[in-house]
C-alpha cells in the first residue's frame, strides 16, 4: 500500500482533477518526458555545400608544315604544350580568352588571345565563332593573335594572327557559367603562307632563317575563371 500511496500523491500534484489511474498516468508522463526531451535537443547544423574550384586547364597545340622549296622538301615540326594559368576578361567592348604556356625559366614561351567584340557575341556566349581573316577582318566574329616568344633580347618574336595572315578554322564555347564565372571549349586554328615559329629573326641581322609554311594551332580549354 505504501506505493500506491506515493502513487496517489504524485497524481494530485500533477492531475488534480483527473481521476486517479497508475497506468494511464505512467503513460502520460512518459510521453510527457519524450516530449521535453526531443522539444530540448538542439538542430544540428547542415553542412554548407562549397563550391568547387574551377579546373583551370588548358592545352596549346602549335605545328608548322614547312612548304617544299628546290633545296629542301616539305617538313611538319609541332609542340604541344600546356597552359597552366589560362583566363578571361570582361572589358565593356570585348571578351578576351588568354592561353599562356610557360618554359621551364618560368617565362611564356606561347600565348594564343582570342577577343570577341561585343557586338559578335552570342546569346549566353556558347556556340561556334568563325575567325577574322586577313584580307577582310571585319568578316569574322573573333580576332586571333598567337605570340611565340623568343626569350631573347637578340631575337624578334613571332607574332601571327587576324591582321597579318589568312586564318581558317573556328573558336567554340562549349559551356558559360556566370554564377562561377567559368569558361570552357576548344579552338582550331589554320594560318595559310606564313613564316615558320620554331626559327626567329635575329635583331643584328637582315636575313631570315624561317621557311613559309602553314601554321597550325589546337587546343582546348576547361573551366577557364575570370580575371
Amino acid at each position: 500500500m505504501p506505493w500506491h500511496g506515493n502513487w496517489k500523491k504524485l497524481d494530485n500534484l500533477l492531475f488534480p482533477t483527473i481521476p486517479f489511474n497508475p497506468v494511464n498516468k505512467l503513460i502520460t508522463l512518459c510521453l510527457a518526458a519524450a516530449t521535453l526531451t526531443a522539444c530540448s535537443k538542439k538542430e544540428e547544423p547542415q553542412p554548407v555545400a562549397s563550391t568547387p574550384a574551377p579546373i583551370q586547364a588548358a592545352t596549346v597545340n602549335t605545328a608548322f608544315d614547312a612548304y617544299a622549296t628546290g633545296s629542301s622538301p616539305a617538313t611538319t615540326q609541332s609542340i604541344s604544350l600546356l597552359a597552366t594559368k589560362p583566363t578571361y576578361q570582361v572589358f565593356s567592348d570585348r571578351l578576351e580568352v588568354k592561353l599562356e604556356a610557360f618554359n621551364t625559366n618560368n617565362f611564356v614561351q606561347d600565348r594564343v588571345l582570342f577577343t570577341i567584340p561585343v557586338s559578335q557575341q552570342k546569346v549566353g556566349l556558347a556556340g561556334t565563332y568563325t575567325l577574322a581573316s586577313q584580307p577582310d577582318a571585319g568578316l569574322g566574329e573573333v580576332l586571333v593573335k598567337y605570340t611565340r616568344s623568343s626569350n631573347s633580347t637578340s631575337a624578334f618574336d613571332n607574332v601571327y594572327g587576324t591582321n597579318s595572315a589568312r586564318l581558317e578554322g573556328n573558336f567554340i564555347i562549349t559551356g558559360y557559367d556566370a554564377s562561377r564565372r567559368i569558361i570552357s571549349g576548344s579552338y582550331t586554328v589554320k594560318m595559310l603562307n606564313v613564316k615558320g615559329p620554331f626559327s626567329f629573326v635575329d635583331t643584328r641581322s637582315s636575313g631570315d632563317p624561317r621557311r613559309d609554311g602553314d601554321l597550325r594551332l589546337s587546343g582546348t580549354f576547361q573551366e577557364v575563371p575570370l580575371q
